[in-house]
């Protein structure tokens, strides 16, 4: 199950931070750094204690290796915790958008938080440095929209976690990326608000669904159903067979032509037949639109119309080649 191993993921990756920061001094300090007071240089935590005076000793001592060399020291452990902490999003990220998540939008939040993260400890404490910052990214223009409202919550974690780890409190980017994780996966197994929740069948065919109520899972079965079908899908030179699942014939039906329409050029359904565990199974040949692709007529009916399609699978006509993949 992703969840167990998402925790256990979290787990290892805390004993490893925990074991080195006890034995390797510079690991702490680049992990869990106080936040340190412009200007007076103390912990903001000192200032809160009666009697604190506004002057003092640096929050953070200098390390054994002195400054430049520290200071690298320092923004490769960061660099290297954050990457730690920014893979199991972008991994959730492909695991729940399985049929239409952005190569672009994946690499971005691995990268943008070590920009960001980077930046934050260049300008940290410094006033001047912040406000020529702000002015060079002002002088800097992108023009990107996002296909999904969902994939800007991606963009702004990795602008937190980035923030997080240049301020040098990895322990606050921790909490976020677990907790993030977990309630997009909760989210996504019990489908609530319609989050994606299918998954890639085996042997190069698509599903969605109840694996329980497929029928073409093996190489064997889907040759029977190309065989079985192709005298039909001559009428329309069809490219492939959906085959949805459901308690309401009537309902599927009505959901599966609700979403062939914008992606099919031609299609026609056949007789419905009974399938496992009392539930209908709905034939249906296809010819897509020339930018259409089975991924994107899977992810229609998942996200849309899962509440009458309990499961769905496509196998092409061209299932010898599709085995061989």
């Amino acid at each position: 199950m992703p969840i167990i191993r998402f925790i256990g993921y979290y787990v290892a990756l805390v004993g490893v931070a925990a074991l080195l920061a006890t034995f390797v001094p510079a690991v702490q300090r680049a992990f869990v750094s106080p936040i340190v007071v412009p200007g007076i240089g103390m912990d903001a935590g000192a200032l809160l204690e009666p009697g604190a005076p506004l002057t003092g000793t640096p929050a953070v001592a200098p390390g054994p290796f002195g400054g430049s060399l520290e200071r690298a020291l320092t923004t490769a452990l960061v660099s290297l915790g954050l990457l730690a902490l920014i893979m199991p999003v972008s991994w959730v990220y492909m695991y729940t958008r399985r049929f239409r998540y952005d190569r672009a939008l994946v690499q971005s939040i691995i990268i943008l938080p070590l920009v960001v993260a980077g930046m934050v400890m260049i300008v940290k404490n410094s006033l001047a440095l912040a406000f020529s910052l702000a002015g060079i990214v002002a002088a800097v223009r992108f023009r990107n929209t996002l296909k999904d409202p969902r994939d800007a919550v991606y963009i702004f974690l990795s602008l937190g976690l980035g923030l997080a780890a240049g301020v040098q409190a990895l322990d606050i980017a921790l909490v976020m990326s677990l907790s993030f994780n977990l309630v997009v996966l909760l989210l996504w197994r019990v489908n609530f608000g319609a989050v994606y929740s299918g998954e890639e069948g085996t042997g190069g065919m698509l599903a969605i669904g109840d694996p329980g109520l497929r029928q073409a899972h093996t190489p064997d079965a889907r040759r029977k159903l190309v065989e079985s079908y192709a005298e039909a899908a001559r009428d329309i030179t069809a490219d492939g067979i959906l085959l949805a699942y459901g308690v309401e014939p009537g309902a599927a039906r009505t959901a599966v032509e609700s979403a062939i329409s914008g992606l099919g050029k031609d299609w026609v359904f056949l007789e419905p037949t009974a399938g496992r565990h009392g539930v209908i199974m709905l034939p249906a040949l296809i010819r897509f639109k020339k930018k259409a692709s089975p991924t994107d007529l899977l992810a229609e009916l998942d996200e849309y119309w899962a509440s009458h399609v309990a499961a769905a699978e496509y196998v092409p006509f061209t299932v010898d080649e599709y085995d061989r993949k």
